[in-house]
């Protein structure tokens, strides 16, 4: 058996993150719970929430062996896997994840100098160091990110001067 501590995808029960991520705590699991800041609106007031970037899906950090103890957290459904193969995320992966779970608010892009398609890499703010590539939605210029152990892409306006081409 392998005693390399690996970054696993867990999910949960709709809208258990919280409660699970609690249970890990309790049961000594490290693990990572992307949240993100939210104004949610309701009659009567305005007030930020924390909502999961994810739904359903916690990171746990384990070996193969204490795999199941995630199992002993209620709430807990399964282990992610994408075409059959258990997915494991990379530490540029989950860094990836920290750095979208900052950011705060989104920019309009125009894109006169970067292209459809093309690497960039952002070189200040809180989202320094991510790459990934631009493309465009109804005449908007998107940077997304693809974190591809997750299956997901993250997209998001971002101001076209704190980019740069990777070349």
């Amino acid at each position: 058996m392998n005693n390399v501590y690996n970054w696993y995808v867990i999910t949960t029960r709709s809208r258990a993150e919280k409660k699970v991520s609690m249970g890990l705590s309790k049961i000594g699991v490290e693990h990572f719970l992307p949240l993100q800041k939210q104004l949610k609106q309701w009659k009567d007031r305005k007030q930020w929430v924390e909502l999961p970037l994810f739904s359903s899906y916690i990171f746990v950090h384990t070996t193969e062996q204490q795999r199941n103890d995630v199992f002993h957290v209620q709430g807990v459904v399964k282990f992610l896997s994408i075409k059959g193969k258990l997915s494991v995320l990379t530490d540029e992966e989950l860094e990836r994840v920290r750095k979208i779970c900052t950011q705060e608010n989104e920019v309009q892009v125009s894109g006169d100098h970067l292209a459809k398609g093309e690497e960039v890499e952002v070189v200040e703010g809180s989202l320094k160091g991510l790459r990934g590539r631009i493309i465009e939605q109804m005449n908007n210029t998107y940077l997304y990110i693809q974190i591809e152990n997750l299956g997901f892409v993250a997209s998001f306006k971002i101001d076209k001067r704190i980019v740069k081409r990777v070349l």
